[in-house]
């Protein structure tokens, strides 16, 4: 789950980002015609997608208790990431 939503939103990214930030152009994947989820999804969708993964990772950690916040903060950090 995590993975996948790295993935949807390096798309996201993709799409919304900023060049300076990101330290690559934008827009790429769009331009050279490649399938990517926010062009199957639409870009609201693919974000909902994204942190609903984040979720199913987090409620994966749950057996974990305390222990895992560290993971949990981790899997929450890749929606929020600007680059």
């Amino acid at each position: 789950a995590l993975g996948r939503a790295f993935q949807i939103w390096d798309d996201v990214l993709d799409v919304e980002g900023d060049a300076a930030t990101l330290g690559k152009a934008i827009g790429k994947d769009e331009s050279a015609g490649k399938a990517t989820f926010v062009s199957l999804l639409g870009l609201e969708a693919a974000k909902r997608r994204a942190a609903d993964l984040v979720t199913e990772a987090c409620d994966a950690l749950s057996f974990y208790g305390e222990d895992a916040e560290m993971m949990r903060d981790l899997a929450r950090y890749v929606i929020a990431r600007k680059k």
